[in-house]
């Protein structure tokens, strides 16, 4: 085999490796991307809720609502007046803190 024949192969299986490494670390990536928020809720431990954003909020009822980032669906909580001044509407992780009282959720805090 010719000294060029070696350059070639030993530059191929170089290439070939970095592609693999870089493949591998995209892949981990990713996995790491989608799992977090599956397991954010269960992470922020009891009494607390993260949400990917805050849908609605009804100052006259005293409630406002986030979707879920574990489930993917609307909680509704109630609120004190001066912690629904805190909440606005919109894209963004929210963690609301909360205690449950007999079925109905309570906010205690929120924070963006």
């Amino acid at each position: 085999m010719s000294d060029e024949t070696k350059r070639y192969l030993f530059i191929d299986q170089y290439e070939v490796g970095e592609m693999l490494v870089r493949s591998i670390s995209l892949l981990v990536l990713l996995l790491t991307m989608v799992a977090t928020p599956v397991f954010a809720c269960s992470m922020a431990g009891p009494g607390n809720h993260v949400g990917k954003q805050v849908t609605a909020v009804d100052a006259e009822a005293g409630t406002f609502t986030i979707v879920d980032v574990q489930s993917n669906g609307p909680i509704q909580f109630s609120a004190s007046k001066e912690l629904l001044d805190k909440v606005s509407e919109g894209p963004g992780p929210v963690l609301v803190s909360f205690e449950d009282h007999d079925g109905k959720l309570v906010a205690t805090d929120i924070s963006y």
